[in-house]
């Protein structure tokens, strides 16, 4: 909460120095306004957005994460890093309380699924996703889950989604108790992701890899 403050003490010092900067240059008021609003928004939203949509550096992500978890989206997020099994379930369910978009809904009612650890439910429930990507997906999680290992390779073979492919390719290989490859597979889902898209992967391969292996680092 504190960062969040200095972030916006920030801003408002540089663009009063700013404002300041122009009039001695000689530029007219409404010149200036114009300048100082465009640069407030390019701070205030512009870079947000870079954050949670393109960013792919995890500790600056992670960083606005914690400084807005309130949120219940970042909240999840913030909760795949830093929580508990129980904060992640107890999140995800306020997600859904929350928000009713549909893709929102779908996708984030899977990740429930796939935290308690319903493979049924998960499997069932994929079958209803809009998205094919997402569906085949999610249903390759649940088959490995449930160890069937032969119809989860048919839904990766109709993935192409880079980072869905790679980590159901590092879910499976943690299943088969592949440990170099699941790494390989953990690392390279993380690379194609982006944004806070970046984070939610690699915090909940890091889940994964926690739940199969062995204490060491993942």
């Amino acid at each position: 909460m504190f960062s969040k403050y200095v972030n916006y003490i920030i801003v408002i010092v540089i663009s009063v120095l700013l404002a300041l900067s122009l009039y001695m240059a000689g530029l007219q008021p409404w010149l200036v306004f114009t300048i100082i609003m465009i640069f407030t928004f390019i701070l205030t939203m512009g870079y947000p957005f870079y954050i949670i949509y393109k960013s792919r550096n995890l500790k600056l992500i992670n960083r606005y994460l914690t400084n807005h978890r309130s949120k219940p989206i970042f909240g999840y997020a913030y909760a795949l890093a830093h929580g508990t099994d129980e904060e992640v379930i107890t999140s995800l369910q306020r997600v859904l309380k929350s928000y009713a978009n549909a893709e929102v809904q779908q996708v984030y009612k899977a990740n429930l699924y796939f935290h308690q650890k319903e493979w049924r439910n998960l499997v069932e429930f994929s079958k209803t996703m809009e998205d094919p990507a997402y569906r085949n997906y999610y249903s390759g999680i649940g088959y490995t889950m449930n160890n069937n290992l032969e119809r989860a390779s048919e839904c990766l073979a109709k993935l192409g989604t880079p980072w869905m492919v790679h980590s159901l390719k590092g879910i499976i290989a943690a299943k088969q108790k592949k440990r170099e490859v699941f790494e390989k597979e953990m690392a390279m889902a993380t690379k194609q992701a982006v944004g806070m898209q970046r984070h939610v992967l690699h915090y909940t391969l890091k889940r994964v890899a926690e739940r199969t292996f062995s204490t060491k680092e993942v």
